[in-house]
Formats: structure tokens, sequence, C-alpha cells
């Protein structure tokens, strides 16, 4: 004789789930971080000094007409994207990286022109997130890209010292 309650089957779920970037090493999610923190103090100590026309650029390393760059204007702050069009021989960004810099607010591009957008956030940390995207956008970098920051004041210190070393040779 059978019993009158039936029994369901449950399929138990797993103990423990596989996290999302399981397969993705470490050190790539902490060359991100170490990014955006530079970009963050860049762009704080643009932000913090408030010197009308002053500026900040986030420059791919070997890549020169790879960057991002904030400038202070009247109290605002406005943002470019280079289109590499500036050069003879440069390749001008391609219909998708064009429409993901417009996602991201940033318009113009082609020869002779970069990608911009004014009265950006003056939030740094939100820069800072912003400046990763429009480089992923724009160039598509390997995960572990470096970074070199140029800045007003970096820029006019190396020129003295240039000037320096020529008045003493």
């Amino acid at each position: 004789m059978r019993s009158a309650t039936p029994v369901a089957k449950v399929r138990q779920t797993p103990k423990t789930r596989p996290t999302a970037g399981a397969s993705i090493p470490d050190d790539l999610g902490v060359k991100r971080e170490i990014r955006l923190a530079l970009f963050e103090e860049a762009i704080q100590r643009l932000l913090s000094e408030r010197e009308n026309r002053d500026f900040v650029v986030f420059e791919m390393r070997g890549s020169p007409d790879s960057y991002v760059q904030y400038m202070l204007h009247d109290g605002g702050l406005f943002g470019e994207v280079g289109s590499r069009g500036w050069n003879p021989e440069g390749e001008v960004l391609d219909k998708e990286r064009v429409a993901a810099l417009a996602c991201l607010g940033f318009e113009g591009g082609g020869l002779r022109a970069n990608f911009a957008r004014d009265h950006l956030s003056q939030e740094p940390r939100r820069l800072a997130c912003l400046t990763e995207l429009l480089l992923g956008a724009a160039y598509r970098p390997a995960p572990d890209f470096d970074i070199t920051v140029l800045t007003k004041s970096l820029i006019a210190t190396e020129a003295a010292q240039r000037r320096g070393l020529e008045v003493d040779a």
C-alpha cells in the first residue's frame, strides 16, 4: 500500500555560489584601482587649486595621441578625449567608438578636432571613473594599461629644468 502523502523531490542548491570574477586574475583589479586612485588624486589637485586654465592630461603610456584631459575655465570643467585625427597618418576613431563616447556625453571628433564635453561634474571620484570609461570607450586598452599624468605645473617645472640644463651647457 502506498502512502497518501505525496513526497516532492526538491533539488538542493549548492551551499556556495561561484563568484562572477573568479576567472579574472586579482592583479588586474588591483591595477585598475591604482589607476582610479591616480586619476582621483590628480583631479583632486586640479580642482583644489582652482587656477583658471589649469589642466591635467591622462595619457596612455606609449601612445601620446590616446588621452583624456580636463581643464578648468571660468569655474567650470571642460573635458576632451583625443580623436587621433591630428597627425597626418592618424586614424580617426571608428563609428562604434564615436557612439560609445557620445553615450558618455562627448561629441565632436574627427580630423583636427577632439571629442569634448563642458560643465563636467567636479567630484574627483566620479571624474576618475569617467576617465577610465572614456579611455576604454575610445581606445580599448588592455586591462593592465599604464597612464602618464601631465599637469601644467609639471610641464612648467620640466621646461625650467631643460632651460637650466641648456644654460649650464
